[in-house]
């Protein structure tokens, strides 16, 4: 089971569908597979729907094809709190800009346009409501840095928008 994903109704002074906040990116997944030991239990790993077809093909034994995104969430149906260091990413068009956003279990790092048109990073330990910016506080810059390098190697580091025309 997984679902659209969520809507502000006024968080952040918001009624709006497609923000790279937490509350509008973050949407349901549920894989029930009777047969493992861990049926039941939820995994607090960070996942993306991306992960679905992978997992799907992999659970019916099925060829994955060279070309797919995403990660078979097979580890984590065996064992909910195996280790996993994938992060999960939103994408957000804005006219001829893009926002791109990383989620990881702890933070969420945003850019537009490449940080041009800003920035922002939030600790879902210490705010999980999204509240407090702390992209310019330089007593995170290596977690921007890190998060910033996810953005730049990850799947949504392609541009994704046609060029401008003259």
């Amino acid at each position: 089971f997984w679902g659209d994903h969520g809507w502000h109704l006024s968080e952040k002074g918001m009624w709006a569908k497609g923000t790279l906040f937490e509350v509008s990116a973050r949407g349901p997944m549920i894989i029930a597979d009777p047969r493992r030991k861990s049926a039941g239990r939820a995994s607090p790993r960070t996942v993306q729907y991306l992960d679905m077809y992978p997992t799907l093909a992999d659970l019916c034994g099925l060829p994955r094809p060279k070309q797919l995104e995403g990660t078979s969430l097979r580890p984590l149906l065996e064992n909910p709190d195996a280790p996993w260091d994938r992060p999960a990413y939103t994408v957000q068009v804005r006219g001829w800009f893009i926002g791109r956003s990383v989620r990881t279990e702890r933070w969420r790092y945003t850019e537009w346009d490449e940080g041009r048109r800003g920035a922002a990073l939030y600790d879902h330990d210490a705010d999980p409501h999204e509240m407090r910016n702390l992209a310019a506080d330089p007593k995170h810059a290596a977690s921007v840095a890190q998060l910033r390098k996810f953005l730049r190697e990850g799947p949504v580091s392609k541009n994704i928008l046609p060029p401008k025309a003259n």
